[in-house]
């Protein structure tokens, strides 16, 4: 479920993002919220590469909490984060230094397409990341996959 507040923040960063040249996707509980999945967001997190989470930071600066800077995650690995709060919504941007961003899935909502983590995707992360808080997430994300199937 998406709530307004939700909504606002992500019209923000849509207006703020479009046609920059920066590859990033929405993840997490937002990107499940939005693929239809019955959950409820509590904020928004953006998936990026090192220099988009820079230039994604110069874009926001008004919102920041705390600016982009290096960060090392045993969970999530080497990368690069940064916190926003918009229209009262924690926003997190993580650039990943190794990996490719998956290709996303553009969901259209509000008169904006917004760039999302395929549900498989979203699927295989909560799995690797073996924590009991998403045991939950990767049974709703299973049965909505295979309610799609039929």
């Amino acid at each position: 479920m998406i709530n307004k507040k939700l909504l606002a923040a992500l019209k923000i960063i849509g207006k703020k993002l479009k046609r920059k040249k920066i590859k990033w996707i929405l993840i997490g509980s937002i990107s499940l919220a939005l693929q239809g999945i019955k959950i409820k967001a509590k904020d928004i997190d953006i998936l990026t590469n090192k220099s988009g989470a820079f230039k994604i930071n110069r874009l926001l600066k008004e919102y920041e909490i705390k600016p982009v800077k290096f960060l090392y995650s045993k969970i999530f690995g080497t990368e690069y984060f940064g916190k926003f709060r918009i229209k009262g919504v924690r926003v997190e941007v993580m650039g990943k230094t190794k990996e490719k961003l998956p290709s996303p899935k553009i969901i259209k909502i509000s008169g904006m397409n917004l760039p999302v983590s395929s549900l498989e995707e979203e699927l295989k992360f909560y799995k690797a990341l073996k924590r009991r808080k998403d045991i939950d997430k990767i049974k709703k994300i299973i049965q909505f996959l295979e309610s799609q199937k039929k």
